[in-house]
């Protein structure tokens, strides 16, 4: 571990607090997009705006079941189901706040797709269609989606306390041999 001018607690927590903020900010950021795609399929007249607000909503979740899928080769093995626990003893306010905001994002997912779905079937399509075919994909993309969420944000912590338990080592190891 190189010197630090920094308190060594400090330097072992500090992948954790990155992490939690940048689960934070991806969640926030997520959120805000669903909410954003929403609104924008079913208030904003037809055309480009309008398309491209109805796959908005798709995309996140499939960049969110990718990034998940390249998490899942990246690490090799299972993360720890403490994650949470663990990131709490380091920052329970920020741990919290990015509990919630892992809780809340798949909620926003599933309100923004029900909402555009809803108002297919008024607007564009029949209740046929929208609820024979869109539904039960746009139900198992949201599945899928919720699950990558909720493991890709516990794997991000999870990686962040090995970096954590790894610094805490080397600076004990460096103490015992300043050699």
């Amino acid at each position: 571990m190189r010197p630090s001018n920094n308190d060594p607690a400090h330097d072992v927590a500090q992948p954790v607090t990155r992490a939690l903020g940048s689960l934070i900010v991806g969640a926030v950021a997520s959120f805000a997009l669903s909410v954003a795609a929403a609104l924008m399929a079913v208030l904003s007249p037809d055309g480009p705006l309008h398309e491209v607000a109805h796959f908005a909503l798709v995309g996140v979740m499939a960049i969110i079941v990718v990034a998940r899928g390249v998490h899942v080769v990246r690490r090799g093995r299972e993360s720890d189901p403490d994650a949470w626990t663990r990131a709490r003893a380091v920052d329970r306010s920020d741990a919290r706040l990015a509990q919630v905001l892992t809780l809340a994002v798949p909620l926003a997912w599933l309100v923004g797709g029900v909402t555009i779905i809803v108002h297919h079937i008024w607007v564009v399509h029949g209740p046929g269609l929208v609820i024979g075919v869109w539904l039960p994909v746009a139900a198992a993309v949201w599945i899928l989606a919720s699950f990558a969420w909720h493991d890709f944000c516990r794997d991000r912590l999870a990686a962040a306390l090995d970096e954590s338990d790894r610094r805490y080592r080397e600076y004990w190891r460096d103490l015992a041999d300043p050699g």
